[in-house]
């Protein structure tokens, strides 16, 4: 079994547990993340929401360079409804001033995404928490980026599972890289 397929499979399962509510999926291929979590996403719900501390042009961005296709506009607004895949999707901020962030219900999925910047911050890590807190959908999930750069890593005490989704065998370059770089050892 690939990389690939091994991160589908734990996907999978945490989203058919219904005993977990939150996943944290960690890992050094950002790109590699975005695809298996939407993928498994789009295999289980038709609705979701997409919260995010970069901008929301910047999420649109990222996940369309991760499918590298256009998935998504390059302009997107926290009061529109997306297609992605076979889902609806709604994109806002955690750390904005909309005052209409969605939370949610058991049908629907919430993806915080990224979620790095407001690890090592503790005010916007106070907030990020809090938004968690306050989210009804039936699973959550969490995904880093940049992951070599967190200091710490408390979140881990606030979720069911974490995942790490392993790129050695699919990713070798980038493995490489980031050792040769000290990124990682």
């Amino acid at each position: 079994m690939n990389d690939r397929d091994k991160a589908i499979e734990n996907v999978m399962k945490f989203l058919e547990d219904e005993t977990k509510k939150v996943l944290l999926v960690r890992g050094y291929d950002n790109d590699a993340k975005v695809r298996v979590v939407l993928f498994c996403l789009n295999e289980i719900f038709n609705r979701g929401i997409i919260r995010t501390s970069n901008a929301m042009n910047e999420v649109a961005r990222s996940i369309n360079s991760a499918f590298e296709e256009e998935l998504l506009p390059s302009s997107v607004k926290s009061t529109t409804t997306y297609n992605l895949g076979r889902m609806i999707v709604k994109i806002n901020s955690y750390e904005g001033r909309t005052r209409s962030n969605p939370s949610g219900n058991e049908s629907t999925f919430t993806l915080y995404y990224p979620v790095q910047s407001a690890l090592d911050d503790s005010k916007r890590y106070t907030n990020l928490l809090s938004e968690i807190e306050k989210t009804n959908s039936g699973k959550i999930i969490l995904i880093t980026t940049n992951e070599w750069g967190i200091k710490s890593w408390d979140i881990e005490n606030y979720v069911d599972e974490v995942f790490f989704y392993d790129v050695e065998n699919e990713n070798p370059e980038l493995m490489s890289n980031l050792r040769n770089n000290g990124e990682i050892e």
